[in-house]
């Protein structure tokens, strides 16, 4: 019988968040939770975010090994663990190819941060180079980039974006700022000169 009932419901909901504000499409995507006692709650692969049921999520330990559940989890399980292994501020982690932040992994680029806001919160966004999805070359870059405690999203070359956050609503609430961000950026493009917003204490 499955258990963590309540932690269930909240994977879920963020699912279902994700799917319906477009952040991922179909089976894609990769999310976790961490449970306390060295134990997380993952996504299964091959199941859309839409379609996915509190039974179908996974428990590993912190060493990869199953712990309940029946499927395969997601090939980035080595990443998300990586993470959690370096982070004790971060209890949830999103991994999504949303597309406006993803136009920016395939060319390999940083998202330039043009509101207050976003500066603000998301600060140094760090663009991992490319390696294979799932493989421990990912994994280990992917530690590599969070291992500074400033970093809370960052850009997977060719692939998608992560974020890391305090728990699995903060993730997602970082995941969406960096897409919101990618995009804005993208439409600042089609700005004329004089409609940028000056830096704080500034006069014109």
């Amino acid at each position: 019988m499955a258990t963590w009932a309540s932690e269930r419901r909240e994977f879920i909901r963020i699912c279902r968040r994700a799917f319906l504000s477009g952040m991922q499409t179909s089976s894609g995507g990769n999310i976790s939770m961490r449970l306390g006692g060295g134990l997380f709650l993952v996504k299964p692969s091959g199941i859309p975010l839409f379609e996915l049921r509190g039974e179908d999520l996974l428990v590993f330990d912190c060493s990869g090994s199953p712990v309940e559940g029946i499927g395969r989890p997601t090939r980035d399980l080595r990443a998300h663990l990586g993470i959690y292994g370096i982070r004790e501020d971060v209890s949830g982690i999103v991994h999504y190819h949303s597309p406006f932040a993803t136009a920016y992994a395939v060319r390999g680029e940083a998202i330039p941060l043009k509101t207050f806001h976003s500066k603000r919160i998301l600060k140094r966004i760090p663009v991992i180079p490319p390696a294979e999805d799932g493989s421990d070359a990912m994994a280990s870059l992917v530690k590599g980039a969070f291992s500074d405690p400033e970093v809370r999203v960052a850009i997977l070359s060719g692939h998608g974006i992560i974020a890391a956050g305090s728990n699995l609503r903060s993730a997602e609430d970082l995941a969406e700022l960096l897409e919101e961000s990618a995009k804005i950026s993208l439409l600042s493009r089609f700005a004329g000169p004089g409609d940028s917003i000056p830096e704080p204490g500034r006069v014109d």
